[in-house]
């Protein structure tokens, strides 16, 4: 074993940890996720990368924190959610679940690998 196969197991247990704090139900196309910049007592704001979308609450909206079922109390301003709902056709959002407190997003890294770096040198004779 090399140095280079030290750092690929390495990279690829710190991808699995990263994996498990994610919630793949956020990638379908109805989910939506941001900074919650606003909140009232049947909804929120809440700031993507893109807009500012309204969303609204009804009675069969769920709440999640950590994998755990919580009431709307636990939506606080300033935190990250994941809000997985339909839009309406006013352009508000009508959740059906909303995920709390998920992590920050990882800062989009310009650098690219570079496929005959160093290992193609490496085994020249």
């Amino acid at each position: 074993m090399n140095v280079d196969d030290y750092c690929c197991g390495a990279l690829a247990l710190l991808a699995s940890s990263n994996l498990a704090a994610h919630d793949e139900r956020l990638h379908k196309g109805n989910a939506v996720t941001g900074e919650i910049v606003g909140v009232t007592g049947d909804g929120l704001q809440l700031k993507t990368k893109t807009e500012t979308v309204k969303v609204k609450f009804s009675s069969k909206t769920k709440f999640e924190l950590d994998k755990q079922m919580v009431d709307k109390s636990q939506v606080r301003q300033g935190d990250r959610a994941g809000v997985i709902g339909s839009k309406l056709p006013t352009g508000e959002v009508m959740a059906n679940e909303v995920l709390l407190r998920l992590p920050a997003p990882k800062p989009a890294t310009g650098a690219k690998a570079d496929p005959g770096g160093k290992k193609t040198t490496e085994h020249m004779h």
